[in-house]
């Protein structure tokens, strides 16, 4: 009996823990982070809110931005890492006139660009590898296609954020060569992305205070990121 209640509670475990990844992946709302898109890394391009993915039923992916895109995905067998989009993704065609247009829909066409063409069948030229972690705050996926680009996704449960809570400043705005960004939470990290979405400067701050170096950047608008989340749109003159 003793034995009996030993593969019982081995049974109950192994299978609380070995569940699929369709499970896994399944009914969780995703966050894109970024695209790494032929080694270039572009973020979601302001004013629109934050594209997101999710993957219901196990085998139904739809992606949300100003366009939506949707596939039926195959899993690969025995819990493999990665699965097949035997038809490419659909899309809704939708005109979008708003600020930062081409900007937006770039992004929305690498969004969805990202999963058509590759129909393989589970063959090596067809398959989507895809990396997955459960973390204390969320759970964080990055997948990548056939060629190589790659999608970062998150859920990461944030609550209140302390950006807003430390109110940080930013000026002078608009400026020619130095924006100083002040009232930062220790190493900070700080990214500056153009207005098509790609990241233009990465630096880490120690202190409360820092300095960007913007004297050999393009006249534009330019977008400003602390630890992920955007803080100021600023202008280079």
């Amino acid at each position: 009996m003793k034995k009996l209640y030993i593969l019982i509670f081995i049974f109950l475990y192994v299978s609380g823990f070995a569940q699929t990844y369709s499970v896994l992946l399944s009914n969780v709302q995703w966050k894109v982070v970024k695209i790494q898109w032929n080694n270039v890394d572009y973020y979601p391009p302001p004013p629109l809110n934050t594209p997101t993915a999710s993957f219901s039923n196990g085998n139904n992916l739809t992606t949300t931005f100003f366009d939506t895109g949707f596939a039926t995905i195959v899993f690969a067998p025995n819990n493999q890492n990665y699965f097949n989009v035997p038809q490419g993704m659909g899309t809704t065609l939708a005109d979008y006139g708003g600020e930062n247009q081409q900007a937006v829909q770039r992004f929305d066409e690498m969004n969805t660009d990202f999963y058509n063409g590759w129909n393989g069948g589970f063959q090596q030229s067809g398959n989507f590898y895809f990396n997955y972690e459960e973390i204390m705050s969320g759970r964080n996926l990055v997948v990548t296609n056939p060629a190589g680009n790659k999608i970062f996704y998150s859920n990461l449960l944030l609550g209140t954020t302390e950006i807003l809570k430390s109110k940080i400043t930013v000026y002078p705005n608009p400026a020619t060569d130095i924006v100083i960004v002040e009232n930062l939470k220790p190493n900070s990290s700080l990214e500056l992305i153009d207005n098509s979405g790609k990241l233009v400067k990465s630096i880490s701050s120690k202190t409360s205070k820092t300095e960007i170096n913007i004297k050999n950047l393009a006249s534009g608008i330019y977008y400003l990121k602390v630890d992920g989340q955007s803080v100021q749109k600023i202008i280079k003159k």
